[in-house]
Parts: C-alpha cells; structure tokens; sequence
C-alpha cells in the first residue's frame, strides 16, 4: 500500500471535512436570513471540491433563504373540461374504469384521469413527421400544444429539456415554482417527436402555504459533500445544478408536507434532493 498517499488522501479529506463544518458552525450562529458567504469563503471551499475531484459548471449560491415546510395536497380537476380539452367537445370514447381512476380512448389518443387529479395523455398517431426537430421546434411545439389543451398554469416555469437520440424525441419538464422556490412533485411532462406532441403528463398540486416558522438550512457546500458521499466516484463528479426548493414523496392523503431540499443535478443526469434541514438524502 502507497502510505504516503493514502496520508495525503486523508488528510485532504480532513481539511475538506473541516471547511464544511466551519461554514455550517458559522451558518447555524448566524439569524434565520443572514447566510451569505464573502466571495474569499466560497473560492476556499470551491478550491477545495476541486481538489477532491468534484467539478463546478455552475455558480453555487451565494447565500441560502430560511425555509419552512410546505403543505401541499392533490389538486381537483374538471373532468368534462379535462375531456373536451384532449379528446374534443361532443365525442364519444371508450370508457374503461382503471385501478385509481378512469381511461378514455378514441382512435389513437387515450386520456387517463386519476382520482387523484394526475393526468395522462397518449398519441399514437404518426403522421407528418419533420425529418428532424431541434431543440426550439420541440419547445414551440410544446407551448402550443398547452395553449391549445387547457393552458399552461401560471405558476409554471421551465425546468429541463432532455434530448433522446434513440427517439430523435425531447422531454420538456415543467415545475411549479411557489414564492421563488421550486416544488419537485408538482410538474408537467411533455414528450415532442417530429410526428408531434405524443405523451403528456401533469401533477399538479394544490399549494396551501408553509407550516411552522422559517428556519436556517445547511450551506449547498454540505449537501454537495452529502451527495458525494453517496457516490462511488465522487473523484469524477461534474454538478450542472443547484437549487432551493421542495420535496416529498406522493402520499395517499388530502394534505401533507414537503421538506425544504437542496437539488443537486450531475452531467450525468441523476438528480439528488439533500434535506436542507438535516443533511439526509430525501431520494
């Protein structure tokens, strides 16, 4: 065994270990909304995540804004203007009752409907496929295709659009945004082909506002520290995000709360949501 690395790989770690305990000490002294780190703080720490191999393609935050919980709960949808907004007024589908909720299909197209609001939307039909479709098409295409299926929600921001080249196909994600922070479990999917618009999918929840008072989170350093601990090689990490927001698992209730989170995006596409209070992965 290499001694003198193996002394070099921990002692690196420990100063790396002590950065990050510092800042959290210093955040935790600090009142609710007085995070913000000095330009001189974050190079140190950001020098140091090199060092241990983790890449930055974007600019960590600054500071952190104290969070409480947030109540959120399944939202109630019109199902005759669900219908007449995918399937058409005045048509007569296929109605199927399915565990959790109900399936229409007409043609190609099926529309599913749960009872618990989460809408489903499928189209099989190809025809006048574009010989290809960049980027800007899908985005246009997928725009159109809410203005003319319901709209889309006002509180909704762009999030992702992810290229398959397998499908020469773009998934474009659209998450609530509530009070300027993300919630992770309320969005839209749209899936654009050159043939079109051909799944569609929303989750949209009912926002009832926080629980509880605002408390200071931890530094977006600690939650990037906490997901390279979950990772094999970290020493390869290239972060591509990082955002405050909400999340939580779906509950088979009217209400519950989500947690406030760090989410970590990597080039390789795996998202990780740190708990901002504890440190815990929540996924």
């Amino acid at each position: 065994m290499d001694w003198r690395r193996a002394a070099m790989i921990l002692i690196s770690s420990f100063i790396v270990l002590n950065i990050i305990l510092a800042v959290n000490l210093w955040v935790r002294e600090r009142p609710a909304g007085e995070f913000t780190l000095t330009q001189y703080q974050q190079q140190e720490i950001e020098d140091q995540l090199s060092q241990k191999g983790i890449k930055l393609e974007v600019k960590i935050p600054e500071k952190s804004l104290p969070q409480a919980f947030l109540e959120v709960g399944y939202k109630k949808v019109d199902r005759q203007k669900i219908l007449e907004n995918f399937l058409g007024e005045g048509v007569k589908p296929r109605v199927e009752q399915i565990q959790g909720g109900t399936s229409y299909t007409i043609d190609s197209r099926q529309l599913i409907i749960m009872d618990n609001g989460i809408i489903t939307y499928f189209n099989k039909k190809e025809e006048n496929a574009l010989a290809s479709l960049s980027r800007q098409e899908a985005e246009a295409m997928a725009t159109d295709f809410m203005k003319s299926h319901g709209g889309l929600p006002q509180e909704a921001v762009l999030n992702s659009i992810t290229y398959d080249a397998k499908t020469k196909s773009y998934l474009i994600e659209y998450v609530r945004n509530y009070d300027g922070f993300f919630v992770a479990n309320s969005y839209i999917d749209i899936l654009v082909s050159p043939s079109g618009v051909k799944n569609y999918y929303q989750s949209w929840l009912n926002i009832y506002g926080y629980k509880g008072k605002k408390r200071a989170v931890i530094s977006p350093f600690t939650a990037i520290m906490r997901v390279a601990s979950e990772k094999k090689n970290a020493d390869s990490m290239v972060i591509t995000g990082i955002k405050q927001g909400f999340y939580s698992k779906f509950y088979d209730a009217e209400r519950w709360q989500a947690a406030p989170v760090w989410k970590i995006g990597l080039k390789n596409g795996d998202v990780y949501y740190v708990n901002a209070y504890t440190g815990e992965l929540e996924q």
